[in-house]
């Protein structure tokens, strides 16, 4: 009877076991279901979104002074005066470069759309201008990294690749940035007049030092498109001009060749550092900065020794 009843008791054990083990591993597998859609969806909150297009309308306030000589047509003074010379230069309020703009309307507040025809200024002290809220709609030119632009070529060497969209904005592409399948054809490398005419005007100054080739080894020129890598925007306090860096690679060979740019800035930063202050981080032991004695006289030292004696 006992050997039965050990026997039962150790089945249960066993099934128990069994049951919390399976427990155990469909609650593991349930979190890492969890875990891994979790982790999913933060990796998709975390990317950015990436615009599709650098054209931006945007409505703004401007609080702008309007001169005497205008107060008789206070509307065409302030857009003859601060509006207009926006026009195709970047803006910093604005954040872009401004194309045009419309729907002009002033108000005693920004953003405001008063019904009543009676407008009032603001004077400041012994100013002979007065102050008001200007609201217009702009049409602006914001590109961001990531977005595809298209332009023509319009210059090629060796180092980079020079890029006109639009007919008004610059852009550059690096060499190493550029696919890995094209190739730079230099003018030395053209054997006959011939085959110089078959890669293009027949090899004159136009070419300047070389072009460009694809994988089929055709002649780039025309248009291409390519991506935003980074923009720098020259301006001083109220205007400026717009730079695009841009970048013809895929994603991951983008984000692998910024990463290896990283760690060289940072190693020449640090090589740099170093240069300047050849002694930061050492630590200076008892000895680096002793001073060597001169040997002493016996008599010297005998008279010394006398001395602390007393």
């Amino acid at each position: 009877m006992s050997s039965e009843k050990h026997s039962k008791r150790d089945g249960k054990k066993e099934k128990s076991t069994n049951g919390e083990k399976k427990r155990k591993r469909d609650h593991k597998e349930d979190g890492e279901r969890t875990k891994s859609k979790k982790h999913r969806s933060l990796k998709q909150a975390q990317q950015p979104e990436v615009p599709s297009s650098p054209f931006h309308v945007q409505s703004a306030s401007l609080y702008l002074p309007l001169a005497p000589v205008s107060q008789g047509f206070p509307l065409e003074g302030l857009c003859a005066e601060h509006l207009s010379p926006l026009l195709l230069t970047f803006y910093p309020p604005l954040g872009g470069v401004v194309l045009s703009y419309n729907n002009v309307r002033l108000s005693e507040r920004p953003q405001g759309e008063d019904e009543s025809t009676d407008l009032l200024l603001q004077n400041i002290d012994e100013y002979a201008v007065s102050y008001c809220w200007v609201t217009a709609t702009f049409l602006l030119f914001k590109p961001t990294p990531g977005v595809e632009l298209e332009g023509y070529v319009n210059l090629q060497n060796q180092g980079h690749l020079g890029v006109v969209c639009w007919n008004l904005f610059n852009a550059s592409i690096e060499a190493k940035r550029l696919p890995k399948e094209w190739k730079w054809v230099d003018v030395s490398e053209m054997e006959t007049e011939e085959d110089a005419a078959e890669n293009g005007n027949g090899g004159h100054a136009e070419d300047g030092m070389g072009y460009w080739v694809d994988g089929e080894g055709k002649k780039l020129e025309g248009q291409i498109k390519f991506r935003v890598k980074q923009i720098e925007s020259s301006h001083d306090r109220e205007r400026g001009f717009l730079s695009i860096e841009g970048t013809m690679l895929e994603m991951e060979e983008e984000h692998e060749l910024a990463a290896t740019e990283n760690e060289e800035r940072a190693q020449n930063q640090n090589q740099a550092t170093k240069k300047k202050h050849p002694l930061r981080g050492h630590r200076f032991a008892a000895t680096d900065l002793s001073i060597p004695r001169e040997p002493e006289d016996e008599e010297a030292s005998a008279s010394r020794r006398d001395r602390h004696r007393y």
